[in-house]
């Protein structure tokens, strides 16, 4: 299955370029980097399947997985990426294989902290359930940094397209778990929580309507 991870960053430029190249090592996914950085910063990466995506100006990151998304709308499923993911090998084919074989359009996968049968915090959407179940995008873009992975996986869960691939790991190195220093990334995304926390429980009580312009159909 064609797969692209969609990976926003922003002022994490060594960060992301480690990230990138771990994902590029374990996996065969294209990688898509939605970032305000200088392009001429990552050419220390050299790879055909890294697809640079220069937004300015900034966004948030539920703002750039959409845009990721919009402009690399040819894949079969997208993984949501971010600069601090570290997966280990086999990761996706792991992911893959619990897809194919429990017929499911979104799988989480194991970050190491939470436990992945009630939440994901990432995981592979295949496009048809972005497109059926998700409401046409990578995320509500109703949330700017939080709370779009509970929606996800409740939207998931309610039409009985969930599933967690637990042997797949890829260790979740945030600042909210103590595996990273706060940064001014962190500072930034920390600063929408409580909005984002608020505009969950809303809309949870109305059912997660698709209240927002799809960007795929």
């Amino acid at each position: 299955m064609k797969t692209a991870v969609i990976l926003p960053t922003w002022n994490r430029t060594q960060q992301a370029i480690g990230c990138v190249t771990r994902f590029l090592e374990t996996s065969s996914a294209d990688i898509v980097i939605i970032t305000e950085d200088d392009r001429a910063k990552y050419d220390q990466v050299k790879s055909k399947r890294i697809k640079f995506v220069p937004v300015s100006p900034r966004m948030t990151a539920v703002q750039k997985w959409n845009y990721g998304l919009e402009v690399h709308s040819d894949y079969e499923a997208y993984f949501l990426g971010a600069d601090d993911l570290w997966p280990d090998h086999g990761w996706l084919d792991e992911v893959l294989r619990v897809q194919k074989t429990r017929n499911r359009g979104c799988v989480g996968i194991n970050d190491g902290m939470t436990n992945g049968e009630n939440l994901a915090t990432h995981y592979l959407m295949t496009r048809d359930f972005i497109v059926n179940h998700n409401g046409g995008v990578m995320a509500c873009p109703h949330y700017r940094s939080w709370s779009l992975d509970l929606e996800t996986t409740e939207r998931a869960q309610s039409a009985g397209q969930y599933a967690w691939a637990q042997h797949a790991s890829v260790e979740h190195r945030h600042v909210h778990f103590k595996k990273a220093t706060m940064d001014e990334t962190y500072k930034r995304g920390y600063s929408h929580h409580h909005y984002d926390s608020i505009i969950c429980e809303m809309r949870r009580k109305i059912n997660w309507p698709n209240d927002f312009e799809a960007v795929i159909k």
